[in-house]
């Protein structure tokens, strides 16, 4: 039976890979999410927000193209300045979180393992309702993405804990 189960699991370099692949984009998203969390904290800081709202107030008024009055709209509402902060504690909250996912991941720690399992298991729910409210296939690969990475994990996280395990 063990012989049998063996075989049905993935060989371990691609295992090894899957890994290698989540913890770099744990890497890239830390960076990316940082990278906007600080320069919306500039902007709040500096008052550039308020520029950048009035030249999108300005483009909106001023435009015809559908595309352009939605992005106007957009920047807009994200340069209002409660928006722009709650959206820059969210940013860097994230980013933060990702940050030690990526760490954990890194150094081989279960805990981080079940850290990005519950992290993205938690976010599932908000993703389905999207997904339901509008469908999108941008929508159903990140959905599906997600799922993949959480049960990859979940099953690793559990191997390592039965190998861990002294026998009966």
């Amino acid at each position: 039976m063990s012989d049998l189960h063996h075989a049905s699991a993935p060989p371990p370099a691609r295992r090894e890979l899957t890994l290698r692949l989540i913890i770099l984009e744990k890497l890239v998203k830390a960076i990316l999410v940082l990278t906007i969390g600080v320069v919306f904290v500039v902007m709040l800081v500096t008052g550039s927000s308020v520029h950048l709202h009035g030249m999108a107030t300005h483009l909106r008024e001023h435009v015809n193209a559908a595309w352009t009055v939605y992005l106007a709209d957009a920047v807009v509402s994200v340069t209002e300045r409660r928006h722009l902060t709650v959206a820059t504690c969210a940013l860097l909250l994230d980013g933060v979180t990702t940050g030690l996912e990526w760490y954990a991941l890194t150094r081989g720690k279960t805990w981080g393992e079940w850290l990005v399992v519950a992290a993205m298991s938690a976010l599932l729910p908000f993703e389905v309702a999207a997904l339901v409210h509008e469908v999108h296939v941008g929508r159903v690969v990140v959905l599906l993405g997600n799922l993949g990475v959480v049960a990859y994990l979940a099953h690793h996280a559990w191997k390592r804990r039965d190998a861990s395990q002294p026998p009966p």
